[in-house]
Order: structure tokens, then sequence, then C-alpha cells
């Protein structure tokens, strides 16, 4: 029943609104009417109504926007600077190293830190040493004795830097083994 009483009042309003014309409003509730007269207190609004071009119907003098630019396309990010030098600090040059375990503590600088595939390794007595990526290598177990020592900057597992060869004297205390009993000592 409600729904044929809106559309007879939907279909009046239209027949009134094509007859002459109607009015909007919306009152200080909110509330939205539609007459054919106007409200107490009103504002004349003129509005023209045209019809919008569809796309295949655009006027030929009318010039469609430019596609908006493409963002720029960033730079490439340089290669990481790598350490490209390699220096050893200490110990210095004909040092005695007095060491019961025969460990040699060898501090190293690079010019710039190292990269990803870059490490350092030191060479004593020209038998390498294992590659370590720390600014501070220590080999152990070296005989004593005299040694020659450099350290070299690898990247990719190939040498690309060398430090100048020190040398370095090496005093480890050695015990004498106890003769077994009964037997006597050599003099």
């Amino acid at each position: 029943m409600m729904r044929k009483i809106g559309m007879l009042l939907f279909g009046a309003l239209s027949v009134s609104a094509s007859a002459g014309e109607y009015y909007r409003w919306v009152d200080e509730n909110g509330t939205l009417h539609f007459s054919d007269s106007p409200p107490s207190v009103s504002l004349d609004l003129e509005v023209e109504l045209g019809t919008i071009p569809l796309p295949a119907q655009r006027p030929s003098n009318v010039v469609s926007p430019a596609a908006p630019e493409a963002p720029p396309i960033p730079d490439t990010p340089e290669a990481p600077t790598l350490a490209s030098s390699i220096s050893l600090l200490s110990p210095g040059d004909e040092a005695t190293i007095r060491s019961n375990e025969g460990s040699i503590t060898l501090n190293i600088s690079t010019d710039l830190p190292l990269g990803k595939n870059q490490s350092v390794r030191a060479v004593i007595d020209g038998k390498k040493q294992p590659a370590s990526k720390g600014a501070s290598l220590t080999v152990t177990n070296v005989d004593r004795g005299t040694h020659t020592i450099k350290v070299q900057l690898l990247q990719d597992g190939k040498v690309i830097a060398a430090s100048h060869s020190i040398t370095v004297y090496l005093h480890r205390a050695t015990k004498k083994k106890a003769l077994p009993p009964g037997k006597p000592s050599p003099r």
C-alpha cells in the first residue's frame, strides 16, 4: 500500500515539474521538501542545464589535457667506495716479541672501511694465513725465531693491495723435558 502511495506521489511531482517550476529546500531539522510553491524564506537560483558530450561526440575544438609527465628516473647509485690500500701498524719493523704461546697480534689499517667482498690476511714467511674482516689479526703457534710478515687486502679472494714487509723476532720459552728417573743426565 505504501509503495503505491509513493509511486503516486512521485508521479504527481514529475507531472508538476514538467508543467512548470518546482522548489526544493531543507528545513531547520534537515528534512528535504519538494513543492510547486516557494518556501517562506528562499533564495532564487538560476540553474542552466546542458548536455555533456560523450567522448565520441566531443567537439573538435576541445583540447584534452596532456598526459602527465613520467616521474624522473632516479640516478643509478654509485658503487660504494672500497678499500684500496693497507698498512701494517704494529708490530714495528725489527720488533722483539715475547710470547710463550707463539702468538703475534697484527694491527692493520686500510684507507677506507672494508667492503662486502673484502677481507685481509697475514703472510708470515711466505705462508698465507686465514683471511679475516677485522682490523686486528692474531697469528698463533708461530715458532720462535726471525720471521718476515706482511698483510694483504683481498677482494673476492684476490690480492688487490699489500703492505710493506717487516721483520720480527719471536722469543718463546721452552721447557726442558725431565729425564726419566734413574738415568744419569748427560754432561
